[in-house]
């Protein structure tokens, strides 16, 4: 009679690719969350999880901004590239 040991190792196959090149990683993306903050990476789902459904959207050369209007008569603006992803500052 053999007695074989079974291996016990995790392997990791592939990651969840969230469209943005996972640029932000589970843990930035909940401290964005956290911080109410829009960083370079978030997708628009997540952006609308955190702030809600936008006052105004503009789409203007495959640019798309989504306008928050806050208090006071101040506005918040999120700009998207081509990809559904939060752009940098440039």
């Amino acid at each position: 009679r053999r007695n074989t040991q079974a291996s016990k190792e995790i392997v990791v196959v592939g990651q969840q690719e969230d469209g943005c090149g996972n640029r932000l990683s589970p843990a930035q993306r909940r401290q964005a969350i956290i911080n109410q903050r829009t960083p370079p990476g978030m997708t628009k789902r997540d952006v609308e999880s955190l702030l809600g459904r936008p006052d105004k959207i503009t789409n203007r050369n495959g640019e798309l901004r989504y306008t928050y209007n806050l208090k006071k008569g101040r506005s918040n603006n999120v700009t998207f590239d081509e990809n559904g992803c939060v752009k940098g500052k440039p």
